[in-house]
């Protein structure tokens, strides 16, 4: 449904302005240009009907003002006769179209079914542009682990729904990929998503940032700017690093979830939103309800379907995926060709316990491609303290042990972890191969591989 604004000053050419558009759009209208510009000072809109001759102002001044005011909504002149040197200098001036008086109902209502359409994909364009400047190139979701396809399992299924979906997990696990996934997966899909860094914006301009503001708002207001959740309309809007959030912002957060309607700052005309809601935290909310940082009732507002993001250190299965992934990928980039992992690199990777999780992998390959020469990464370069870690943990010094000694320590290690892991989980199979990373029936093939009976974990 489209905003429309009708100005005319014949009262019957408004009428039928409703009657013949009402059905499928919601349309105010204004007796003459004056009050026409009073009204787009008040509101949104996202077609004005003109008219080009009007006593008072005409409807070439009235275009001009409007450009002035807002470049995005479309306007369509209206003209009693085709008069081709007016509808040109029209044109000229930001107008996207024209009917003529009398008018056909169906042309009409074509000509503003065009017009709304070309500002929705114009608006989407923009909020696409936006988002990819302020997130960067996306990252193809890569897994191979049990765990990740539960996770997304889940988000499949919460995709469907309209629910607010609470993203948890430390830093670099991939909640804005998450994110993304649920998008693509829903409804709105063809609508805008929007992605808002809490953590990322001043504090000073937050309320800016989301709620848009009005031409004259504060200092430095030059025009009218639409907000984050403006651009979302329709769409979805992704709030990363909530817990960052002021708590007068968050109070005023909580408003528009649960009433759907913004205010822009310096405004004072309601905007009705129709978005999906999705936030993330990299800690535990409960926790920062309880420090008294994040609103209990946000969060048990947003929190209606929560997924938690393992950490890579849960998911060790993903990691060769995901090293071959990020290193073709960083290929193409550098115009390179991708280097290889040996296998004890790989296996220094399932040892270390990556505290910047997916992200940090990625880096540290993009940093090898750039100063390795190629084709393989030697497990020496590799930094210091994934090296040192492997050595605590193992128990083995792998720049210096031969082929053979390297081989049997990683077989004993691996038999050590899965018997630690089978110990913990008081021989559960399945909450030992969660644990791990690893499929149920994965844990089985290795106990039964490498004889771990029952005995050796304490069963």
């Amino acid at each position: 449904m489209a905003m429309i604004l009708a100005i005319d000053d014949e009262k019957s050419i408004l009428e039928s302005y409703s009657m013949v558009l009402e059905d499928e759009h919601e349309v105010t209208t204004a007796e003459s240009g004056a009050e026409g510009l009073r009204t787009l000072d008040e509101g949104k809109f996202d077609v004005i009907l003109l008219d080009i001759s009007m006593p008072g102002l005409s409807g070439l001044e009235v275009l001009k003002e409007i450009r002035l005011r807002d470049e995005d909504c479309s306007v369509i002149m209206v003209t009693v006769f085709k008069d081709v040197e007016t509808v040109v200098e029209a044109m000229r001036s930001g107008a996207d179209d024209y009917v003529t008086k009398p008018f056909k109902v169906t042309e009409l209502r074509h000509t503003v079914d065009r017009a709304f359409k070309f500002r929705e994909l114009e608006r989407k364009n923009r909020s696409l542009e936006a988002n990819l400047k302020a997130t960067g190139h996306r990252q193809e979701i890569v897994y191979a682990s049990q765990v990740m396809e539960e996770v997304f399992q889940d988000l499949r299924t919460s995709a469907a729904s309209d629910a607010s979906i609470f993203l948890q997990g430390e830093s670099g696990t991939g909640k804005e990929l998450a994110a993304h996934f649920v998008h693509e997966h829903s409804g709105r899909s063809d609508e805008p998503f929007v992605t808002v860094n809490c953590a990322a914006i001043p504090d000073t301009l937050l309320e800016s940032e989301l709620f848009g503001h009005e031409k004259g708002a504060f200092s430095g207001a030059t025009e009218r700017k639409e907000g984050k959740f403006e651009l979302a309309h329709r769409g979805t809007i992704f709030l990363d690093e909530i817990g960052l959030l002021p708590m007068d912002l968050q109070a005023k957060l909580l408003r528009t979830i649960e009433t759907r309607v913004i205010e822009r700052v310096g405004g004072t005309k309601p905007i009705h939103l129709d978005v999906r809601w999705l936030a993330a935290t990299n800690r535990d909310p409960a926790t920062l309800v309880d420090e008294g940082v994040f609103r209990e009732d946000l969060f048990f507002r947003l929190n209606v379907i929560s997924v938690s993001l393992p950490p890579l250190r849960e998911r060790l299965d993903d990691i060769p995926r995901l090293a071959s992934h990020f290193l073709e990928l960083l290929g193409g980039d550098m115009k390179k060709t991708p280097l290889t992992l040996r296998e004890e690199v790989l296996e220094v990777f399932q040892v270390y316990t990556w505290p910047g999780n997916v992200r940090e992998l990625r880096n540290l390959l993009e940093r090898l491609m750039v100063l390795e020469p190629g084709p393989e990464i030697p497990v020496e370069h590799l930094p210091t303290r994934m090296l040192e870690e492997y050595s605590d943990t193992v128990g083995v010094d792998i720049t210096e042990v031969s082929e053979s000694r390297y081989k049997e320590a990683v077989e004993e290690f691996r038999r050590n972890l899965i018997i630690r892991a089978m110990r913990t989980a008081k021989g559960n199979q399945t909450q030992a191969a969660r644990s791990l990373g690893l499929h149920r029936n994965t844990l089985l093939h290795h106990l039964k591989e490498m004889q771990i009976s029952p005995e050796e974990f304490g069963l």
